[in-house]
């Protein structure tokens, strides 16, 4: 998996899920109201089956874990087995 590919699957679920606005990479998308506490549940399992990898409590604490490319590095981590 290249470092490009969860970047892309997460700007794409985002936009699946609003499409009427637009995410930047580095953009809070809790700040910026694109999902609510309902969809964060559908929106880890999404990641943890398409991805193949597990978050634990430290990961939803990293600051990462708030933007498409913070947390491609965090999905990155995970798929490659290193620990953040």
């Amino acid at each position: 998996m290249t470092s490009e590919q969860p970047v892309i699957w997460l700007a794409e679920w985002f936009s699946e899920r609003a499409p009427q606005r637009s995410l930047g990479p580095t953009e809070n998308y809790f700040e910026a109201e694109v999902i609510d506490s309902f969809a964060v549940i559908e929106f880890i399992e999404a990641i943890e089956t398409h991805f193949h990898c597990r978050f634990d409590d430290t990961d939803f604490q990293d600051r990462r874990f708030s933007s498409i490319a913070g947390l491609a590095e965090i999905i990155g981590e995970k798929t490659r087995g290193v620990d953040g």
